[in-house]
């Protein structure tokens, strides 16, 4: 699985950053940062770059992702900076705890680290590299928004880690979302707060959970896990394997995305790129599985509610329809297995799985094909099951 830090990077940076040994070198870490972050739109610049032993520390940072306000930081400490022909390793990035209080709400923030960040340098010619940075590993502390004395938003910490970078080698990652915790009783809509208030979901805690794999050489992508487990109601779990995903990939969706934020390309001719590019990604296999415990049973309640019947009404309504709304599909066999599956699940809920097993790889191409021209071969094509409570 890539560590690309696409989405992440400016979030990171907002933090704290590394370098060489020299002060030549320090500013050229500098300027290799700012590159590569100029890539995903974020703009990034220093009023001095100096060394400090294996350090490097950054004074008089400005970071402005897109079109949003800037982030000024006074200085910034990149620990244990390695320097090779074509790129730059930072050790350790240290963000340090911080306070901010704006219109009557209130963060906290315990700090993080951030390891082995690759910084790539203009040479640099790994396709992998090309629009983005490695991370090797990161520790983020306890956050919390609070308004007046009451929390509406925590996190007891998240944690990432990824097999060091080596060009073609397979990258195994893990990333992990401790102690979420939401508060809906002080929602200003008033139909969110009230239903969340019907279910008894005023407070919602839990977990999320990615574990995975991937190979540059071969494109493989391999998602064991991406589970959010929300405490007392239910656990949501996808895996998925894609064939396709190379380093080549990855650099080819790099520069179209170069071209469109320079203007050189348009929004429309854009998606019929992107639609290229993923003809060359196959479908392996796929599940998403849902785990109950007390959703469906509430959310069954809750409707019942709302029309004045029993939630066996509901379900038997549910049932009766469904076989209706499933043979639009028109594969009849399908839409029978379905809905029975379907169906045992709502008398009983405790688990429903929806697994993709195709005999062999199936390109994207064909899947897209039968989408447009004979949609309801596609149960056939990927060998789509749907079972309940096994």
């Amino acid at each position: 699985m890539t560590r690309s830090l696409r989405s992440a990077t400016a979030l990171t940076l907002l933090f704290a950053f590394g370098s060489p040994a020299l002060a030549a070198d320090a500013q050229a870490l500098a300027d290799s940062i700012a590159r590569q972050l100029g890539k995903n739109s974020v703009t990034f610049s220093v009023e001095s770059a100096e060394e400090d032993g294996d350090d490097v520390i950054l004074k008089g940072v400005t970071i402005t992702p897109g079109e949003n306000n800037p982030a000024n930081i006074a200085e910034i400490r990149l620990k244990d900076v390695e320097e090779s022909d074509d790129r730059f390793r930072i050790g350790e990035i240290e963000a340090p705890e911080m306070t901010v209080a704006k219109e009557g709400k209130t963060l906290e923030f315990a700090g993080a680290s951030f390891t082995g960040l690759i910084v790539p340098k203009e040479n640099n010619t790994d396709p992998l590299l090309s629009g983005s940075m490695m991370l090797e590993g990161a520790e983020v502390g306890e956050l919390s928004v609070s308004e007046g004395d009451k929390t509406v938003f925590a996190m007891e910490g998240a944690s990432y880690s990824a097999t060091p970078y080596v060009p073609g080698e397979v990258i195994e990652s893990a990333f992990e979302v401790n102690g979420l915790q939401a508060d809906f009783s002080g929602v200003e809509d008033p139909k969110v707060r009230g239903t969340m208030a019907a279910l008894g979901y005023e407070q919602l805690a839990g977990d999320i959970s990615l574990k995975g794999s991937w190979n540059p050489a071969d494109g493989r992508m391999q998602i064991s896990e991406y589970k959010l487990d929300v405490d007392d109601a239910a656990a949501i779990n996808l895996t998925l394997d894609i064939g396709g995903i190379t380093a080549q990939f990855i650099q080819q969706a790099n520069e179209l995305a170069a071209k469109q934020r320079a203007g050189e390309i348009k929004e429309e001719a854009m998606g019929f790129a992107m639609l290229g590019l993923m003809q060359q990604l196959s479908l392996n296999g796929a599940q998403l599985r849902l785990d109950d415990a007390s959703l469906t049973g509430k959310l069954l309640d809750f409707a019942a509610a709302q029309q004045g019947a029993r939630r066996e009404d509901v379900v038997n309504m549910a049932k009766g329809m469904m076989p209706m709304f499933l043979m639009r599909l028109q594969n009849p066999d399908f839409a029978t297995r379905t809905a029975n599956a379907a169906g045992a699940y709502l008398d009983d809920p405790q688990s429903l799985t929806v697994t993709v097993a195709p005999a062999s790889p199936v390109p994207f191409a064909q899947i897209m094909g039968a989408a447009m021209s004979a949609p309801n071969t596609i149960p056939d094509i990927l060998s789509v099951e749907v079972t309940a409570n096994d």
